[in-house]
């Protein structure tokens, strides 16, 4: 949430041509946008889940509109009221299709992951990016190695130790490691 607010007031200051410190000004406008704008996830507003109804956009308030000719207090009050009956529906319905969303996330992200396990022993190279963040290159090479699986720390986390036998320093994880082949 917090980034989708960044980019926004980002967004709106670069539009508007104003410096970094007037982003106060644009919150509103941005969390506006944010509340009146359905989730991905859910498929509805979240000011709909809270109050049961639609936002009404600001530009419409001032605009004569066919909602607001045939405009009757009492009648809006007790559709309100009907509107707040139907929000418990209407999040549990959301609750529904986040966790829809969340079982296709996880499914895609699965899909994706080679599961790797190595035993004491194994002969690995490991992601020389990770290892030297800031020496590498487009054309340097991405593996460093080999090294000798030391210990089994839990699922996926090893010890190395080069082929002399002195430990490398820090745990390494499998998928910043791959199978070395003699």
């Amino acid at each position: 949430m917090k980034s989708n607010i960044f980019k926004g007031i980002k967004k709106n200051l670069l539009q508007s041509g104003k410096s970094g410190g007037s982003w106060v000004e644009e919150l509103p406008t941005v969390l506006w946008s944010l509340r009146s704008t359905p989730n991905q996830a859910t498929g509805e507003e979240p000011l709909s889940l809270v109050y049961g109804t639609e936002a009404v956009l600001p530009a419409e308030l001032g605009l004569p509109t066919y909602k607001q000719a045939g405009f009757n207090e009492e009648r809006n009050d007790q559709r309100l009221l009907e509107a707040l009956k139907f929000t418990d529906e209407l999040k549990d319905q959301a609750l529904y299709k986040i966790l829809k969303y969340k079982q296709l996330l996880a499914h895609t992200y699965n899909r994706r992951v080679k599961n790797r396990q190595f035993l004491v022993g194994d002969l690995v190279l490991r992601l020389f990016s990770v290892s030297h963040p800031k020496e590498q290159r487009k054309l340097s090479k991405k593996w460093k190695g080999p090294y000798r699986i030391k210990r089994i720390l839990g699922p996926g986390t090893y010890e190395l130790e080069d082929l002399d036998g002195k430990p490398i320093e820090r745990t390494w994880h499998a998928s910043k490691l791959c199978k070395y082949y003699m």
